[in-house]
C-alpha cells in the first residue's frame, strides 16, 4: 500500500481545511517548496498535491510548482481544478505522474470518453464523499450517489479512484472503518483519504485491501512519523 503525504495549496500557501470548509483553513507556510524541504530535511519520494484555488475557480494553478517538484525527483499526483483536457495536459507535461479529476467527469460524457482515450494510465477519478454522495466544485455542490457513480465509471473503463471521506477530512479523528469496508469491496483500485491520523489507521486500511492512502494533517502535525510517508 502506497502512502502519499498530502499538501494542499491555496493562493500559493500551504493550508489545511476542516471537513472541506474554506472558512476553517489553517495556514502552515507561505512557500510550499521551502516547507517541504524543511519538514523532510530533503524531499519526499512522492506527494499528493491539491490546488484548492483551482478547485474553487476551475483554473489549475500549480504547473510551476509541479515542475519544480519533479525536478527534485518527487513523484506527484495532483488534482483540484483539472476540468479541461488542456489543464490535464499541462499538469502531465510539467511532470505529474497522475492527475485526479472529479467534478466534470460526473456530468460530461464526452469529457469522460476523451479522458479515457488520452490518459488511460494517468487518470484517477476523484470522489469526495459526504453522506454517501459525491461533492463537486470544491465540495460546494451535491452530486450523485458515490458508489453508483463509481461502478458506472468502472463499466466505462476507469480503473482508479481517490476517495475522500469529507466528514473526517482534516479532523484527526481516525478513519470510519465501516465507510472503508464498503469501499474496499468496490471494483477497481481504491485510494483512501480523510481522517487518517495514526499508524493503526494505516494498518486497518491496508488490511481491508485499500491500494493507497493520502495522509494530510497527520503528517503535518506530527501524528504520523515522516518515515511512514516518505
Amino acid at each position: 500500500m502506497e502512502v502519499w503525504p498530502a499538501l494542499d495549496v491555496a493562493d500559493g500557501r500551504v493550508v489545511r481545511l476542516r471537513q472541506g470548509k474554506f472558512t476553517e483553513a489553517t495556514t502552515y507556510a507561505d512557500d510550499p517548496l521551502d516547507y517541504l524541504h524543511q519538514k523532510f530535511d530533503g524531499w519526499p519520494s512522492r506527494l499528493h498535491l491539491v490546488d484548492l484555488t483551482g478547485a474553487l475557480s476551475g483554473q489549475f494553478t500549480l504547473v510551476p510548482l509541479i515542475r519544480q517538484l519533479t525536478l527534485k525527483g518527487v513523484r506527484v499526483q495532483t488534482g483540484g481544478g483539472l476540468r479541461t483536457i488542456s489543464a490535464i495536459e499541462q499538469a502531465l507535461d510539467a511532470g505529474a505522474e497522475r492527475v485526479i479529476v472529479g467534478s466534470r467527469l460526473v456530468a460530461d460524457q464526452e469529457f469522460r470518453r476523451e479522458c479515457l482515450t488520452r490518459f488511460p494510465e494517468q487518470l484517477v477519478v476523484g470522489l469526495d464523499v459526504h453522506n454517501g454522495r459525491v461533492r463537486l466544485s470544491g465540495w460546494r455542490e451535491e452530486g450523485p450517489l458515490a458508489k453508483s457513480l463509481w461502478r458506472q465509471l468502472v463499466d466505462q473503463g476507469f480503473r482508479r479512484a481517490q476517495v475522500t471521506d469529507i466528514s473526517r477530512d482534516g479532523m484527526l479523528t481516525g478513519v470510519d472503518e465501516s465507510f472503508w469496508r464498503e469501499w474496499a469491496v468496490q471494483p477497481g483500485e481504491i485510494g483512501a483519504g480523510g481522517g487518517i491520523s495514526t499508524r493503526e489507521d494505516l494498518r486497518l486500511l491496508q488490511s481491508l485491501g485499500i491500494q493507497s492512502v493520502v495522509v494530510g494533517k497527520a503528517w503535518i502535525e506530527g501524528r504520523i512519523a515522516l518515515a511512514e510517508v516518505r
